[in-house]
């Protein structure tokens, strides 16, 4: 397929140690093997790839000798005859290869010559069996697929022994693909909405999943708009023509209550709310026959340890405490200014208990909303409304949270992401941390059961299985080999306007407690960008010392890097780590055909090597 190939970049990594999977032989197989030392009845040690064996063998050959051998026997001792005469060093790979079709009566079709020179070359046990298979495989690749990968992929099978079927093949390549994720979201998306045969409910509450997870930020986004439609609404300074419209638009969307004026436009109830917020502790003031003092002074040690408000912001609401008493409503209102205002000037701040301002602010409307819902309904009233200055608002918000995007907003987008696609659905199923329920909102296994159902339409049916196929592929492309660890993740990103296909590559190895050493590893970005188009971002890290190479035919880029630059170097040291150097090149300049293989750009441009 289209896009950069995990194991391309892979090649030129000599920092990460690469080592083939030792399979058991089985009889019938064809092998590549060096005889490295003769016993007595014609018995050798044979080198086989990376592993050496002792095998009984049919004629007598010579030491140094590189032959093709079939297993003729595989226990209880190996038994090996040979296939082809000796194999000199100046044999090449062409040659040695039809000398193998012959011997093993093969087709000699332009697939199979590629197949068998690839096994040759990466050293894989053959047999004819394997060989007729792949060759299936190779003439049916899809249209977007390349040799490589599709070689590749085979190989991946062998490894992990699982059987080479089309299917499996398919779910393979589509793990190696770097590139489309969000797109095949969108199609889903736009397939469902269409759906005949399920349920409105059914629909919604995958297509709501779909929308999440290419819109990370939406919440934030939905947050910071209440909180600015909310403080103009409390600004009584501002005339009724300004703050009218908004007052209808939260009642309709059923955020405010129907009794809610422009003298009082956040009326307080004491409904229940989630523990540790503001909305708690309010609803608890406005309970009757408690100990009044005893809760006004938790109310002043709240609002005096809580670190989402700023001083004066703190000192505003406890003016409405005085000589042990509190009104509800005054402190409440007082509150809802205030995380009003933190809504949009600290989106990503999160206190003690991982609450956000947005959070408290809603548990101060008493309604028992969650953000998911008032973001559904400001979104549904916004568009049926006609007044362009509530899109306005929309808008600004949008920049508002633009403006506060950083490392730490990135990480969560991520995580939430992952956790809502479900990349790890089956392993959280068999630890059984999390709760089935909670594990059922995930997308991964609201698909496996949108396809049990028989009657949804075809184009419903091939969205959901290549977004399945894409995440299963990159699980069995992840994987320990010894103390070495791979793992790959994808995450399609969607914010603001901005599109981000961004997929993640780390190779590294496993400290003796079993967790990952962060210490030497390299990790691998691989992005289409809506400005800055193909990119890859390869970061090495060696005892705490990282080197960057970052690849990109955009000119550009030397300026850009160079305003980041420090930051980047402190950010790297706050966190104990120490930056080499930064290293930019253009893909062409740095010979990364095998890495993009659609990339047919000639030019000689020079790249720029920024060192610290």
């Amino acid at each position: 397929m289209s896009g950069p190939s995990f194991s391309s970049i892979q090649s030129n990594a000599p920092n990460v140690i690469s080592s083939k999977v030792s399979a058991p032989m089985k009889e019938g197989q064809v092998i590549h093997g060096t005889i490295k030392r003769l016993f007595p009845n014609q018995t050798a040690e044979v080198q086989i790839g990376n592993q050496k064996i002792i095998a009984k063998l049919e004629t007598p050959l010579k030491t140094g000798d590189a032959h093709f051998f079939q297993v003729t026997k595989a226990a209880p001792e190996i038994q090996l005859k040979v296939v082809t005469g000796p194999l000199s060093g100046g044999n090449s790979l062409a040659h040695q290869s039809q000398q193998l079709l012959q011997a093993m009566n093969l087709s000699k079709s332009s697939e199979m010559q590629a197949i068998i020179q690839f096994f040759i070359k990466e050293q894989l046990p053959i047999s004819k069996e394997i060989l007729i298979q792949a060759e299936q495989l190779i003439k049916n690749l899809p249209p977007n697929a390349t040799l490589k990968g599709g070689l590749e992929a085979i190989q991946k099978m062998i490894e992990l022994k699982i059987p080479m079927t089309s299917k499996m093949f398919d779910t393979l390549l589509s793990g190696k693909t770097t590139t489309g994720f969000p797109s095949l979201i969108t199609n889903l998306k736009t397939a469902l909405q269409q759906e005949q045969q399920l349920s409105p409910s059914q629909k919604e509450a995958i297509v709501l999943n779909l929308q999440k997870i290419g819109e990370p930020f939406h919440l934030p986004v939905a947050g910071a708009l209440l909180g600015k439609q909310l403080q103009t609404l409390l600004n009584t300074q501002l005339p009724s023509a300004i703050r009218l419209p908004i007052l209808q638009q939260l009642i309709t969307a059923s955020i405010l209550p129907t009794e809610a004026t422009l003298n009082n436009p956040v009326p307080i109830s004491n409904n229940p709310a989630l523990k540790q917020t503001a909305g708690e502790i309010i609803s608890k003031l406005m309970q009757p026959n408690i100990e009044n003092k005893l809760v006004v002074e938790q109310l002043r040690s709240w609002i005096q340890n809580q670190p989402l408000l700023s001083s004066s912001q703190k000192e505003q609401v406890l003016m409405n405490i005085k000589d042990g008493e509190a009104k509800p409503n005054i402190v409440a209102h007082s509150l809802v200014k205030a995380f009003s205002e933190q809504s949009q000037q600290a989106v990503f701040k999160v206190d003690a208990n991982g609450f956000t301002p947005k959070d408290h602010l809603v548990s101060l409307l008493g309604k028992g909303m969650t953000m998911n819902s008032i973001n559904q309904a400001l979104e549904q009233v916004t568009n049926l409304s006609k007044d362009s200055s509530l899109m306005q608002y929309r808008n600004q918000a949008e920049q508002t949270v633009l403006s506060q995007l950083d490392g730490k907003a990135f990480e969560m987008a991520m995580k939430e992401t992952l956790k809502m696609l479900g990349f790890s659905y089956e392993g959280s199923l068999a630890s059984g941390k999390d709760e089935v329920r909670q594990l059922a909102s995930q997308l991964k296994p609201q698909l496996v059961e949108l396809l049990q159902m028989p009657n949804i339409s075809a184009i419903v049916r091939d969205g959901a299985e290549s977004i399945i196929s894409r995440m299963n592929g990159l699980q069995l492309l992840s994987g320990e080999n010894g103390h070495q660890h791979q793992l790959l993740m994808q995450v399609p990103l969607e914010f603001l306007g901005k599109r981000m296909d961004a997929t993640l590559e780390w190779n590294g190895r496993m400290k003796e407690d079993g967790k990952l050493d962060s210490d030497f590893a390299r990790i691998i970005f691989y992005l289409q960008l809506d400005s800055l188009r193909e990119t890859v971002i390869d970061m090495q890290v060696q005892n705490k010392i990282v080197t960057i190479n970052l690849f990109n035919d955009d000119q550009t880029i030397e300026t850009i890097a160079n305003k980041f630059k420090a930051t980047l170097k402190d950010g790297l040291a706050t966190a104990g780590y120490q930056l080499s150097g930064i290293f930019i090149k253009t893909f062409a300049q740095q010979k990364m055909s095998s890495l993009w293989p659609n990339n047919s750009s000639s030019s000689k441009e020079q790249g720029v090597d920024i060192r610290i």
